[in-house]
């Protein structure tokens, strides 16, 4: 009889990880999943007029020199959107928790993004919001960035 009940063991072991994994509560959503890094990243990179973008462009040493020989605002206004078009973007690996809301299904998250620019990098605290669906997609928002007056 002990032979069965070891066999028999790790089948009930597998049973019950797949029942908290599948969901009579549900996973735990995460802040630094792929997906929600990668979701901000896009979100993020594909709107060209963010103003972090449109900060670190402005703070460029490099796109002000090829804007100093540029004839006319049109070629300015060009060299400007491909510079904007190469930034690269980059969330810091460190993301945080910043609240977490069981019964809508949502984490509200935070972490540093980072632009560069050719040669000029801005950086600036973003938060998003991951949230389960009733029919069990991820949803990640982006909050919009806020500046201080100066």
């Amino acid at each position: 009889m002990k032979p069965l009940a070891k066999a028999h063991f790790p089948v009930l072991g597998c049973f019950s990880v797949l029942v908290t994994l599948s969901g009579c509560g549900g996973a735990e959503l995460e802040c630094d999943s792929p997906q929600a890094r990668n979701s901000v990243l896009r979100i993020i990179a594909d709107d060209r007029n963010n103003a972090l973008v449109n900060y670190a462009a402005k703070s460029s040493n490099a796109v002000a020199a090829k804007m100093t020989h540029a004839n006319g605002q049109a070629d300015k206004s060009a060299i400007l959107e491909t510079a904007k078009r190469g930034a690269i973007y980059k969330l810091d690996d460190t993301i945080v928790i910043k609240s977490r809301d069981r019964a809508a299904h949502a984490v509200a998250c935070g972490g540093i993004l980072a632009v560069t620019v050719e040669d000029a990098t801005a950086e600036k605290e973003v938060g998003f919001t991951v949230k389960q669906t009733t029919d069990g997609r991820i949803v990640v928002a982006v909050d919009p960035f806020r500046f201080a007056a100066q």
